[in-house]
């Protein structure tokens, strides 16, 4: 650490020979964590020249005084400057809200606002009669009716029960009418699907379609009408079993289809057939009156 007095100036220095003025300490220390803020006390003479230098054990009492008396200084001046970072983060009072310094900061509740919209009104639902929150419910297209969307699904499903592929509102006499796709964001998507394979059933003309006759399958085919006398053994696409085009019914290779549509519906079982391929190679005959399978004991035919 280098000390040097202050350079006075020559004129003034021999007006004011016998004034004595403080030294200045220049500090080339860069760890010291302290700077020196007050005059060091020097003697009435000292410093005024380069004759009249501080010695180093005088400066070193000096400046340990002084590091005690800005140590006792520091903690006053560490609170003042926290209470004036609290004033400057205090927002000014504006126009439309004020505020008493005596009761503390306002305080808010947060996620709410003045401007907010309360909540919608319940609905009772016409068909449970349930009391629902306005997001349950669903709007009819065509109408002014409003149903909870548990009940529309449950109502859905119960008409595609019953073949029905074109749905109306549940009110009595109602013209609205429910829309497949204005109505897939609440319906499952097995409901939805049956229902798109429903109306897709309802387009086809009722002659044009025909189901496989295995009741295990029941696939949906479509009649194409123009080899239906030409083509009569057809696999199902679905199963892969055997069936006659013609006749609608599983395949019957011991009978013709002329023989087939001739049998009652009762008798046209594949155990039926295989009953009359038994009698007709037995001989049996039946009765005229109760129909029955008889076999000839004696006598002729």
């Amino acid at each position: 650490m280098e000390i040097a007095a202050p350079n006075p100036n020559p004129k003034k220095r021999k007006m004011g020979a016998n004034r004595a003025s403080p030294a200045a300490v220049i500090d080339g220390d860069e760890n010291d964590d302290v700077s020196l803020l007050y005059p060091i006390p020097t003697s009435q003479n000292a410093g005024n020249c380069p004759n009249d230098a501080i010695s180093v054990e005088q400066y070193d009492d000096d400046r340990d005084l002084q590091l005690a008396i800005m140590a006792s200084l520091a903690p006053q001046t560490r609170r003042k400057r926290r209470l004036i970072d609290l004033d400057d983060v205090v927002s000014p009072p504006s126009s439309s809200t004020s505020r008493n310094p005596s009761k503390g900061p306002a305080i808010r509740e947060p996620g709410r606002f003045s401007n907010s919209k309360p909540d919608p009104t319940p609905f009772t639902c016409e068909i449970c009669f349930d009391v629902k929150p306005q997001i349950e419910s669903f709007k009819i297209t065509g109408c002014s009716h409003s149903y909870c969307s548990e009940c529309m699904i449950k109502y859905v499903a119960s008409k595609l029960q019953e073949n029905v592929t074109k749905i109306r509102c549940p009110a009595s006499g109602c013209e609205g009418v429910l829309e497949p796709e204005h109505c897939r964001t609440i319906l499952p998507s097995e409901v939805f699907n049956r229902w798109g394979s429903a109306l897709c059933e309802a387009v086809i003309l009722a002659a044009e379609k025909f189901y496989c006759p295995f009741k295990d399958c029941s696939a949906l085919m479509i009649d194409d009408g123009g080899e239906r006398e030409a083509i009569t053994q057809s696999e199902c696409p679905n199963c892969r079993r055997l069936f006659c085009a013609r006749c609608k019914v599983p395949w019957h290779s011991e009978i013709g289809c002329e023989e087939f549509q001739k049998l009652n519906k009762d008798e046209r079982e594949r155990e039926d057939i295989m009953l009359m391929q038994l009698a007709k190679k037995n001989r049996w005959m039946r009765c005229p009156k109760c129909k029955f399978y008889v076999e000839r004991k004696e006598g002729c035919l």
